[in-house]
């Protein structure tokens, strides 16, 4: 690859490596090695720098010919890539039995085949790598289809191992798990029930291995950090719900997994009862919106209706349609899983459901930050956004109790100080608790004040539109009347919205 082509169409234009970077979902250092022929592009990223550019593969230098092309090939053969015929892996391959292999196949990866090359080619670099993102979002579906994708596993030749966290881990009995996968007699450990002991005795049979090492579930730096004990040639991968805990862990090289499209939703959700989609796609619909495209709870309602349809009786269906139009029905519908399947966060003798998947991050705020999620969840959900200011009048706590809401992963940032809460974040809140009537006047005042003071800024009113009708329909369930608050002008801008 004759990289300098593609740092000098770089240059001509402009544009700054972060540019890049961000336009292809990735981080600046895997621009600067590609620039400096220290890494190849794999073919999705070279299309995406062909669209970038306007350039051809050959003009980028990203098609290399001669001696360069046949160099080439060999790192790309090294490196696993797709063109190549993989053979499978030897019987003696380690692979940790503690992976759910069952997660990473077939409809659980609906959606997400862009998202896995971008975490194959960071991990194929040898890379650091977290995932963080959503309850329920299917990070752990990811990594379970990259431990057994052969590329990464002709990547890993010396093996994957898992590990899956949880609230209360035990670093030490993971740390073990890990020697006795590696053959490590406990007597050589000086101190086995040292974590830094066992990392060091881990760290050295480990030596110059090719590992890929999964920590699934994280929920502090600290136990994250004690099972990064991989040397030069393995690659860690990180799952967490918690932004904070992935940026301690790898510094800059994080990728959020986003909840699927509603095309998505909708194709994953037929993959359960194709003849209810067929039959009332619009129905479908709606529920795949009522949950904001989250693949954990389109997976339990689509096996619920699955289980329904499979007694032939239209009666059933209709009834279970009915009780998924409820929010808390929702919430709480719940299936049997197998123990490999089984998060490491749930409680013992609780089944996977919604609720019980997100009680988890509710649990480990503080009393306050409960209380602010709950009056927050006022606003509409996703796609609407409010701002910081709103988020603080409405919330009736400090900004550090929001930056809480954030570092738990329940509370997403979108543009500069703004913020937003997805669909079963807001379901949760909202049928936990009776409503904050205190809170829903401060939502009231605050948006009609917002009204008044830029009612012929059209642009700001726009910005704001789901809001101000949120807080026109709060003022009805209060009994107050907008004309008695607002003035004749701003009273004249609500009538277009009717």
């Amino acid at each position: 690859m004759n990289s300098n082509s593609l740092k000098a169409e770089r240059e001509l234009r402009g544009w700054s490596l972060a540019r890049i970077a961000d336009a292809l979902g990735i981080t600046t250092r895997t621009v600067i090695r590609w620039e400096k022929g220290q890494a190849m592009p794999y073919p999705y990223y070279r299309e995406q720098l062909c669209a970038l550019f306007g350039k051809s593969a050959y003009e980028l230098g990203l098609e290399p010919g001669g001696e360069e092309g046949e160099k080439t090939v060999r790192v790309a053969k090294h490196l696993g890539d797709q063109s190549f015929s993989q053979s499978p892996r030897p019987a003696s391959y380690l692979i940790d039995s503690m992976i759910p292999e069952a997660l990473g196949r077939g409809g659980n990866l609906l959606g997400r085949s862009e998202l896995l090359e971008q975490i194959k080619e960071s991990l194929r670099e040898g890379e650091l790598l977290a995932l963080y993102g959503l309850p329920g979002v299917g990070k752990t579906a990811l990594a379970a289809a990259l431990a057994i994708d052969k590329q990464i596993q002709e990547r890993f030749p010396d093996g994957i191992l898992w590990a899956g966290l949880g609230t209360q881990p035990n670093i030490v009995g993971q740390l073990a798990r890990w020697g006795s996968l590696l053959c490590i007699p406990q007597h050589e450990v000086k101190d086995s029930g040292s974590r830094e002991a066992w990392a060091r005795t881990l760290q050295a049979r480990i030596g110059s291995r090719a590992m890929l090492l999964i920590i699934d579930d994280a929920w502090t730096a600290e136990d994250a950090l004690a099972l990064q004990i991989g040397g030069a040639h393995c690659a860690h991968l990180l799952l967490t719900r918690l932004p904070q805990v992935a940026l301690a862990f790898v510094q800059e090289n994080m990728l959020v997994v986003p909840e699927i499209s509603e095309d998505e939703g909708l194709e994953l959700f037929a993959r359960y009862v194709p003849r209810l989609v067929a039959r009332d796609e619009e129905c479908a619909r709606t529920l795949v919106r009522a949950v904001g495209s989250l693949p954990l709870a389109l997976t339990l309602m689509g096996k619920y209706l699955a289980l329904q349809d499979l007694t032939g009786q239209p009666r059933r269906v209709r009834a279970a349609l009915t009780r998924l139009h409820e929010a808390q029905n929702r919430l709480h519908l719940s299936m049997p899983i197998t123990v490999q399947e089984r998060p490491p966060h749930l409680p013992p003798g609780i089944p996977i459901s919604l609720h019980a998947t997100i009680a988890v991050s509710n649990q480990c705020l503080s009393t306050q930050a409960q209380a602010m999620l709950r009056r927050l969840a006022l606003f509409a959900p996703k796609p609407n956004s409010f701002s910081e200011e709103a988020a603080l009048v409405v919330g009736g706590e400090p900004a550090e109790i929001l930056d809480e809401l954030w570092d738990a992963g329940l509370l997403e940032s979108c543009n500069e100080e703004r913020y937003t809460l997805h669909q079963t974040i807001v379901d949760y809140a909202r049928t936990d608790q009776p409503q904050d009537i205190a809170a829903l006047r401060r939502l009231v005042q605050h948006m009609f004040s917002f009204l008044e003071d830029h009612v012929h800024d059209r642009e700001l009113l726009e910005i704001e539109t789901i809001n101000i009708l949120t807080a026109l329909e709060s003022a009805a369930h209060l009994q107050v009347q907008p004309e008695v608050m607002l003035t004749e002008s701003a009273c004249s801008w609500l009538q277009t919205l009717r």
